[in-house]
């Protein structure tokens, strides 16, 4: 696996340094406050405080051989664009960056991300998408205009039944296992069309 360093211990690069060292990664978590730093140094590989504004500073951490920085520090702009340029000038192939708005995105596009993502504005649409639908899905991606990977509990209409008998594989061209009967509270992650998925799951 590649080995990362996550700059920022927010909400998302915490969950992220812990998410990807469970997995077994490799993780340097950086962060200013002392605190933050403390709290997940028991879950990554290294765990540093840093004032992330200072150029030397971020140059002396040792992070030039990882494969790729994320860079999640959320209340500080600057500290982010800094970050972001002083990782593409010490050689790390691959950055990803926060941002807030596409302003922010294109600033840290020039001085050196590879990658741009704006969590608050997928989470928003996110959450728009799964009111649209009601209670349908319990949560959606969306592939494509037209088609989504979403997670939804088995209708009442299912309970008991396989997808052989319920004839899905034809009507929707649903392909799991079609001799495995549901239950009451399974929950199916399915990719299909939308538009289907809304009909199947109303």
């Amino acid at each position: 696996m590649k080995e990362i360093a996550v700059f920022g211990l927010g909400t998302l690069g915490k969950s992220l340094a812990i998410s990807y060292s469970n997995m077994g990664g490799k993780v340097i978590a950086i962060d200013k406050s002392q605190e933050k730093v403390d709290e997940i140094s028991d879950y990554v590989t290294f765990a540093i405080r840093a004032d992330l504004t200072e150029e030397n500073v971020i140059k002396g951490l040792g992070v030039s051989n990882v494969d790729v920085a994320i860079v999640t520090i959320g209340e500080n702009f600057e500290a982010s664009i800094i970050v972001t340029a002083v990782c593409k000038e010490i050689g790390i192939p691959y950055i990803i960056a926060k941002a807030s708005d596409k302003l922010q995105g294109n600033i840290l596009t020039k001085v050196g991300a590879d990658e741009i993502v704006y969590p608050e504005s997928e989470t928003g649409i996110r959450m728009a998408k799964n009111l649209a639908h009601g209670e349908k899905f319990m949560d959606i991606a969306e592939i494509s205009d037209t088609f989504s990977i979403i997670e939804a509990k088995v209708p009442e209409s299912w309970v008991g039944k396989n997808l052989m008998e319920l004839s899905l594989r034809k009507k929707y061209k649903f392909n799991p296992d079609v001799n495995i009967p549901f239950k009451h509270g399974m929950h199916l992650v399915v990719l299909g069309e939308t538009e289907k998925m809304a009909k199947v799951f109303k």
